[in-house]
């Protein structure tokens, strides 16, 4: 009887120690697979945050919103009555500069304007709305895409001239954007715009934009509406507060389309008669420094 029970007695120790041994395996796949849903979840979470990171702070064009770019055909086609109602601008910020000595540029046997800025600035980035809306009175853009300025400087949707072209038969128009969202370099000016803008804009201030016998350094457009419209949709609030002339910033960015119509019509010599003869322009031009 004593080596039977001594028998049996091992034989339940080994059951025992099998299963205790099964036990702890199945503790450390547990473990494990609770280790690797971790790793996962890091994984997805970190990829997120990257993406939207990219998106909110990309380079040119990056917008951190799928709201597309129909909102620039709104922009580009502003009704005639809306800009009438909107006149002249009521802030002397708005009216260009007369140059000293300045005289009309011309490129491709029409007189040019030159618009220097960056996709980072929130002064910029309220103005291209103004001049894309005056310019395409003139003649039409292609290529125009949205942005944003940069995330710690307004994050104010807008347009970018980056990878745009602009055809006229009235106007040439060239612009550049001197670096992105983040502060990095972008387009280059050319040694004939770099001597301009060096000479009558010595600070270096942006946005610039010159009309050869005027200019207008930095903006006329009140910034802080714009600091209301900077969620997913502040394209398209923009556009059809400016497609209306209504709402905080409708009416100022309108009427700063006009002052820059008006400018221009001073370089076209009134062409085409049905913008310069505007009631909205002509209102305008009364403003323009002679």
């Amino acid at each position: 009887m004593g080596k039977s029970n001594r028998a049996e007695v091992t034989a339940r120790a080994a059951e025992m120690r099998a299963a205790q041994a099964r036990k702890e395996r199945q503790q450390k796949q547990m473990i494990a697979a609770a280790v690797a849903v971790v790793v996962v979840i890091i994984a997805v979470a970190v990829g997120f945050a990257i993406s939207n990171n990219a998106k909110t702070n990309g380079t040119a064009g990056s917008t951190g919103t799928g709201a597309g770019s129909a909102f620039i055909a709104k922009v580009t086609a502003i009704p005639a009555a809306t800009f009438d109602a909107a006149g002249a601008p009521t802030d002397a910020n708005a009216v260009p500069q007369k140059v000293q000595g300045g005289e009309v540029l011309t490129a491709d046997g029409k007189p040019r304007m030159i618009y220097v800025g960056a996709e980072f600035c929130p002064y910029c980035a309220s103005e291209r709305w103004a001049i894309v809306a005056a310019l395409s009175r003139f003649g039409t853009f292609e290529g125009l895409a949205p942005t944003r300025s940069a995330t710690n400087d307004g994050n104010i949707p807008t347009v970018t001239f980056t990878e745009s072209t602009y055809t006229s038969d009235y106007l040439t128009f060239n612009a550049w954007e001197t670096k992105d969202r983040e502060f990095k370099p972008l387009q280059t000016l050319p040694a004939d715009v770099d001597a301009l803008f060096k000479k009558h804009n010595p600070q270096g201030g942006i946005p610039w934009t010159f009309y050869g016998t005027h200019e207008l350094p930095g903006s006329g457009i009140p910034l802080d509406p714009f600091l209301k419209h900077t969620g997913d949709d502040g394209w398209n609030e923009i556009a059809a507060q400016m497609e209306t002339g209504a709402g905080d910033l409708g009416k100022s960015v309108d009427a700063s389309a006009n002052m820059i119509s008006a400018q221009v019509c001073q370089l076209t010599g009134g062409q085409p008669a049905n913008v310069c003869t505007s009631p909205g322009v002509t209102a305008a031009a009364a403003l323009v420094q002679k």
